[in-house]
């Protein structure tokens, strides 16, 4: 079946194993009986069960790690010190100073600072959600998605899985919808919700079962995917908050003299679902 993105415009009982250095996150869900609001009727919503919330009143080290990496098409590195809980949000800040300040023999430092936050556990299928209001400036990216850690595995298949939204101060303020598999991933879907996701507070999450991923903005569906890449999503991810300038060319050219600017999370929820873990 070929993969279809469609876009659409409008801790309790949990046991932790770890398996070849790699901690993998098992949920036991139970169901839940009455109904609620017209999501929960139309998606199942009693598939998932809520495990955990941060309301970010500080920063668990014991769940979350701050990274202090880079890749292309980042133009900064992530700084451990640019991720910090204050006045109970968790602020992801974007700087203009060149960092690792003490690189590494084979780091080339940039001339920027950014943040990124993980799960130190890994999931597979559940519900993700976050209120977060994104980081302004165009060519700066905040994101919310799930990453399979190929890079620090012991052993097994180090493809390439994610589940990515990531918004963008563009003109028109897009959100991007993708999903990475090795074979079969559909193009991203691009969404222009029609306000300024910087100014304010608003939802984000998706929805991942073995069959579909669905993404949603306040509460509403925005894209969704099935088929092969839906499918092909088999390995545990870790959840990634992340915000950083950028090169790539659907944000817009990056303009340095914005900063310092910073994206800020809220709340993050995240539930299990409710199916047998292979």
């Amino acid at each position: 079946m070929p993969p279809r993105m469609t876009p659409i415009r409008s801790g309790n009982g949990r046991a932790g194993h770890e398996i070849g250095g790699v901690l993998l996150f098992v949920a036991f869900a139970s169901a839940l009986s009455g109904c609620g609001s017209n999501e929960d009727l139309v998606l199942g919503s009693n598939d998932f069960v809520l495990e955990r919330r941060d309301d970010f009143d500080d920063i668990d080290f014991e769940y979350w790690e701050l990274a202090s990496h880079t890749f292309d098409p980042n133009l900064a590195w992530f700084s451990p010190a640019n991720a910090k809980a204050e006045g109970g949000q968790l602020v992801l800040s974007i700087t203009q100073e060149a960092t690792p300040a003490m690189p590494a023999a084979d780091q080339m430092p940039k001339p920027y600072a950014a943040a990124e936050l993980r799960t130190r556990v890994s999931f597979l299928y559940g519900r993700f959600r976050a209120r977060a209001r994104l980081a302004p400036g165009v060519g700066i990216i905040s994101a919310f998605w799930g990453f399979y850690d190929r890079y620090g595995i012991a052993s097994g298949d180090p493809i390439d899985n994610q589940i990515v939204t990531e918004g963008a101060n563009t003109p028109d303020h897009t959100l991007r919808y993708a999903i990475s598999v090795p074979t079969g991933a559909p193009q991203p879907t691009e969404v222009v919700p029609g306000f300024d996701l910087s100014s304010e507070f608003h939802e984000l999450g998706f929805d991942w079962t073995p069959d579909e991923v669905r993404f949603y903005l306040d509460g509403e569906l925005q894209s969704a995917v099935s088929g092969d890449a839906a499918t092909g999503l088999r390995q545990y991810e870790r959840l990634v908050l992340s915000a950083y300038p950028t090169s790539a060319a659907w944000t817009g050219a990056f303009d340095p003299s914005v900063l310092p600017v910073a994206a800020a999370f809220d709340w993050v929820e995240i539930y299990s679902y409710g199916v047998a873990r292979p």
